[in-house]
């Protein structure tokens, strides 16, 4: 049985976890969490398959404030896919710039 109290006060991100957007400018997303680097958490938005840099402390306040509320972890094969998705785009990013 899952314990859903556990899951939705999730506040260590590990790759692959998935969180729904409650509130707010990315209402209706999915962040996968992908990364992080300085002052950033880097996630691929689902469903438009885009890269989303977001500072750390809104990430954090978001899951205090339960506007990020973790789903799931990804299954192996869909979180592998979700990082080629993610490192193809941030190829795409640094080649336009």
């Amino acid at each position: 049985m899952v314990d859903h109290t556990r899951l939705s006060n999730k506040k260590t991100l590990k790759i692959g976890d998935t969180y729904a957007v409650t509130t707010g400018k990315y209402l209706g997303e999915f962040f996968v969490y992908m990364d992080s680097c300085q002052k950033y958490k880097k996630f691929l938005s689902l469903p438009k398959m885009i890269n989303r840099e977001i500072e750390t402390k809104h990430i954090d306040h978001a899951l205090n404030k339960s506007i990020l509320e973790f789903q799931e972890a990804l299954p192996g094969e869909v979180k592998e896919i979700c990082i080629k998705q993610y490192r193809h785009n941030e190829k795409n990013i640094h080649r336009r710039k």
